[in-house]
């Protein structure tokens, strides 16, 4: 696709994400986690929404498939803040990420002054209503992982 798809979100389509407690990669305690994906319903579909996620994440210089630390695009830094229970990423171009989340999850995420962020390409039409075990399934698959970009943001 040659087209500069970030300036049209109508081909991305909505964005969802789903928020859970994990483990932190270093001392295994708990961490507030967040994963964000499109459910394909952009104007073209999931053939297109895929590659629309791809080109703006490239265009953001990152990477899928890698983890980043404090990321900043266009010199501005992603970081996450909390409203009560509602966590807000920003620090990308054009877009906030907003998601109501539990108090435990906004507990933890306010101790440790950090979250994992991660933004796959993977369309994902059944998220906005699976299960609790399809959500599982989804965040665990190999080929989410891969098929995004991983941060550990600043809770600002």
């Amino acid at each position: 696709m040659s087209e500069d798809t970030s300036f049209r979100p109508s081909l991305l389509g909505q964005l969802v994400s789903i928020g859970w407690i994990g483990q932190h990669p270093g001392d295994g305690g708990d961490f507030p986690m967040l994963l964000t994906f499109s459910p394909g319903d952009g104007v073209l579909g999931p053939e297109v929404a895929e590659p629309a996620i791809r080109e703006v994440i490239a265009a953001w210089g990152l990477t899928l498939g890698s983890m980043v630390q404090n990321p900043k695009i266009d010199g501005q830094l992603v970081a996450a803040s909390l409203d009560g229970v509602t966590v807000h990423v920003t620090g990308f171009p054009g877009l906030t990420i907003s998601r109501p989340t539990s108090p435990e999850w906004a507990a933890i995420a306010r101790k440790r002054g950090q979250i994992f962020f991660s933004l796959t390409t993977l369309s994902w039409p059944e998220g906005p209503t699976a299960t609790e075990e399809q959500t599982y399934q989804f965040i665990e698959d190999v080929q989410t992982r891969t098929s995004a970009v991983s941060m550990l943001i600043p809770v600002v």
